[in-house]
């Protein structure tokens, strides 16, 4: 008898349609105590407009349900950001349409340019099918929540974080329903007890280290090895996996490596590569500790306060042994320039090249340019240029190139050939001083 009575209110819209040429439900949306109705529209001009107007009625009906009972629903009881609420209603809204039975298409309507369409969903028939998916849901996501908490009270925190993920990942599409249950002699809201468990894991953990202070020597191994110890709630947790590395300063350090029984990972620092005298070291979880979970996951866990801890490393020994070899050196006085800056910025020069770290190349030209009349005496244009390499002497890789082209000096002609050059080096020396010491501090021996 209901649906004779559905049928006949869009029968009679219907005939209205052939006198008006519009029904009722475009102007104005109708209202059922029976049944949700959706209206959806799409112009005309879409090849697909009746997909897409269907598509757009079916999530008006979905918008109706939703509504109903979104004062109770997951994302009104957990404070979630922008970006993983975003995440959570894209997928209630596209679940929501694609378990839907039973909906009917009551009328269609082309007009204005534009095609609507009309679809009902018996709120009886949706209710029974709703309420079978809930308790599938929730049976699946309580076994999720159980397992999770099974395998974090055994310290097993790796999978207890990917069956929580798991549990979230289960009921993330039926948020719309009301996922409570009875569960451990209370009821919870199961969807809010995943999203806290997960967050939770890292409630109470800490790192403590072997040691707070390591000495070190620049581009050196440091012989001491530096270890983190991984504990939660003061009990030690295995099989996590650690990493160190440089927060300031700059370095190398071994890979990440996995707590063992102790709650232990050890490390070493197998080369130091920054100049600074005091530089820490960083150890905390590795980020493949939830690297698998979805992206609005990863970035929940990461706003959570991770635990880390700091080691302190004191450079003994700062300065570099460099060899200083000369090329070209039409502009005499350069070298002893160039020393200065050497020795200025942690180098200490050799005259024995197998015992250097770095091997710097200098050279330098001076080619003789037009003469240009002066009032009083005619000058001589001097075009000066200069080229710095600093190389690993071991490796032969380049570490630095700085170069001064044609530098435009000019001497009175009637001056010595040793007072011109040693104009034209104190010139050049002027945009050296400005500019390589900074680029020599950047320097880096790997």
């Amino acid at each position: 008898m209901r649906k004779a009575i559905t049928s006949l209110i869009f029968l009679i819209a219907g005939m209205t349609a052939v006198c008006a040429q519009e029904p009722d439900w475009v102007r104005q949306h109708p209202v059922s105590d029976t049944d949700y109705i959706g209206v959806g529209r799409a112009s005309l001009d879409d090849p697909d407009h009746v997909r897409k107007a269907t598509q757009e009625a079916l999530a008006d009906i979905a918008s109706q349900i939703a509504v109903k009972i979104e004062s109770s629903s997951f994302l009104h009881q957990v404070d979630v950001d922008g970006r993983a609420r975003e995440m959570f209603e894209d997928k209630i809204s596209g679940s929501m349409t694609a378990w839907f039975e039973g909906q009917e298409m009551a009328d269609s309507y082309s007009g204005n340019g534009n095609y609507y369409v009309c679809y009902t969903l018996d709120k009886r028939l949706y209710a029974e099918k709703a309420e079978q998916k809930r308790k599938s849901v929730l049976s699946s996501a309580l076994d999720y929540l159980q397992k999770g908490r099974a395998a974090e009270s055994s310290m097993n925190l790796t999978q207890a974080v990917h069956l929580y993920a798991k549990g979230l990942e289960t009921v993330e599409p039926w948020l719309f329903m009301d996922l409570t249950a009875f569960s451990g002699g209370r009821q919870v809201n199961v969807p809010v007890e995943l999203y806290n468990a997960l967050l939770n894991v890292f409630s109470g953990m800490a790192i403590t280290v072997n040691t707070v202070q390591v000495a070190g020597e620049m581009y050196k191994a440091v012989a001491e090895p530096i270890a983190g110890c991984l504990s939660k709630n003061g009990v030690a947790v295995p099989n996590i996996r650690l990493k160190a590395y440089f927060e300031t300063g700059s370095g190398v350090v071994t890979p990440p490596a996995s707590t063992d029984y102790t709650g232990t990972a050890e490390f070493y620092i197998t080369n130091v590569t920054s100049k600074e005298q005091v530089q820490e070291i960083r150890i905390t979880i590795d980020e493949s500790f939830w690297q698998d979970l979805p992206e609005a996951y990863v970035y929940m866990i990461s706003r959570q306060t991770i635990p880390s801890a700091k080691i302190t490393l004191v450079l003994e020994n700062g300065p570099v042994a460099a060899y200083l070899h000369v090329g070209n050196n039409d502009l005499e006085g350069c070298e002893r320039y160039i020393s200065s800056l050497l020795a200025n910025n942690y180098f200490v020069l050799t005259e024995d090249p197998d015992a250097a770290i770095c091997y710097v190349d200098l050279s330098s030209t001076l080619e003789m340019g037009e003469t240009v009349s002066g009032g009083t005496y005619d000058l001589n244009s001097c075009y000066c240029s200069l080229v710095l390499k600093i190389y690993d002497n071991s490796t032969r890789e380049l570490l630095l190139e700085y170069s001064v082209n044609r530098v435009k000096v000019l001497a009175p002609i009637h001056r010595s050939a040793e007072s011109t050059i040693a104009t034209c080096v104190r010139e050049v020396m002027k945009r050296v001083n400005r500019e390589l010491p900074d680029r020599l501090g950047k320097v880096k021996v790997m």
